[in-house]
């Protein structure tokens, strides 16, 4: 299959050599011109694409012409309000529409929900008054609008890789040491992908991926700690935060724990 991704970076990169692997053909995309030839040396028809929020680059048109497209571009925590987020998937919604695009995969965050202090699942809706991301739920919305078929995946915090939890913050002062977590590790997240493109889902549209296993903040930073060798981090009150426990859609599927990150 020919397969388009939209952001090619921490999880789309690993993302597309572990697709070509397995035989697919994949286009990808970068918003930097020094890393087009980084994805050529891969095996990845690079394309150049920033949403700003309107596309802008070379070629994109490319990445509109694949089977499937995956979109993997988190909204930016920093630099740019929640509504420049929904404008940025609202452009990549209009080019979907004039494609000839079958499927789609969207990759979200498990920030749509809000911190409920307990389990929160499928059946729960965003509440912006309680800590739901607006720049995610309104993502989403704007993504939903397609025709295309659609997965939208609501991912835990990600890690793996260089990406190890507590380690920014060894030696500093932290709080809600007994908050559980939501985490899901890179390498589960691709073999979810995978899983999901050979065997497309004919009903549910809309997964949750998280580790089954939810430890606390306490127990995950001291095992990387330990792990990793850095310093521990200087636990505060409150030893609680608010937060919620994500249920995932993917039980007993072998998801690796937070601890053994």
């Amino acid at each position: 299959m020919q397969i388009s991704i939209i952001g090619c970076g921490w999880l789309g990169f690993p993302l597309a050599k572990s697709l070509i692997q397995k035989d697919h053909e994949v286009i990808g995309s970068t918003t930097s011109t020094d890393k087009l030839k980084r994805l050529k040396e891969a095996g990845i028809t690079p394309v150049q694409l920033k949403l700003e929020p309107m596309p802008v680059g070379e070629d994109f048109n490319l990445l509109f012409e694949s089977e499937l497209v995956i979109i993997n571009i988190p909204p930016g925590r920093k630099k740019n309000p929640p509504h420049f987020y929904a404008e940025q998937i609202k452009y990549l919604k209009y080019q979907l529409q004039n494609s000839k695009v079958k499927k789609v995969i969207f990759i979200s965050s498990t920030s749509f929900y809000p911190n409920t202090n307990s389990t929160v699942d499928l059946s729960t809706n965003y509440d912006f008054a309680n800590g739901s991301s607006k720049a995610v739920v309104k993502g989403e919305e704007q993504i939903s609008a397609i025709s295309q078929e659609l997965i939208i995946l609501r991912c835990g915090g990600l890690m793996g890789d260089d990406r190890i939890p507590g380690k920014w913050f060894a030696g500093k002062e932290t709080q809600g040491a007994d908050t559980p977590v939501n985490y899901v590790h890179r390498g589960d997240v691709i073999a979810t992908i995978e899983g999901l493109i050979e065997g497309w889902p004919k009903a549910q549209k809309v997964f949750n991926l998280v580790s089954d296993d939810h430890p606390t903040r306490k127990e995950v930073h001291e095992k990387m700690a330990e792990k990793y060798g850095f310093e521990l981090p200087k636990w505060v009150e409150p030893s609680t935060i608010q937060s919620k426990v994500v249920e995932s859609s993917f039980k007993e599927s072998g998801l690796k724990s937070p601890l053994n990150f």
